[in-house]
């Protein structure tokens, strides 16, 4: 009986050791899930940029049912922006088509998305949105004129670099080359009035 309660005692004391050990590897495993994205030497940004030159809309290939990936869907079209402000405020521009779906997202470095919107953010069918940092917000709005609202969506973005992804919805299957076009007329580049 003695030696029962003794082994019954061991074990109630390395219980809290245990414990300890899987609290321990849980915020290992967590932390080393979390820091992957920073750590891996070909990310989705370092692939995406052999892809897709930089300040320039790049067409991407359409998803195949079944091929692509998980969120892919082969009823849009999809275009990519690049961008780099260190080089200068970058200006996205566009001509919408009346109700035809049109959807921009807005990433940074490490792919997380910083600002969304559809066709319907439009001013009588025209975008313009100007990309900048804190930095350079400050010296357009220092040149703005003092009688004039600014005509464009001026966004800060969290990194110098990032990209602006694009998606046309084609409702039918015969209309995805419109929805190409669409894509391929959008102006994504660094605003010439307002480079350093």
């Amino acid at each position: 009986m003695k030696g029962r309660e003794l082994l019954g005692a061991a074990a109630f004391a390395t219980l809290p050791w245990v414990a300890g050990c899987l609290v321990v590897a849980g915020i290992v495993h967590l932390a080393s899930i979390f820091i992957m994205p920073q750590l891996a030497p070909r990310d989705a940004f370092a692939r995406m940029s052999a892809a897709a030159p930089l300040h320039r809309q790049t067409l991407l290939p359409v998803a195949a049912p079944g091929s692509g990936g998980p969120f892919e869907d082969p009823a849009f079209a999809q275009g990519l922006c690049r961008y780099d402000l260190s080089q200068g405020p970058v200006r996205v521009r566009a001509t919408l088509v009346p109700d035809a779906l049109m959807l921009m997202s807005f990433h940074g470095r490490q792919g997380q998305i910083y600002y969304s919107m559809t066709d319907r953010s439009a001013t009588r069918g025209k975008l313009d949105v100007l990309l900048v940092t804190r930095r350079q917000l400050d010296v357009v709005e220092a040149n703005d004129p003092e009688d004039e609202l600014p005509q464009d969506l001026r966004i800060i973005t969290p990194t110098l670099e990032g990209f602006v992804l694009f998606r046309a919805l084609a409702e039918f299957p015969g209309e995805m080359e419109d929805a190409k076009k669409r894509i391929q007329s959008i102006f994504c580049g660094l605003d010439k009035d307002l480079r350093p």
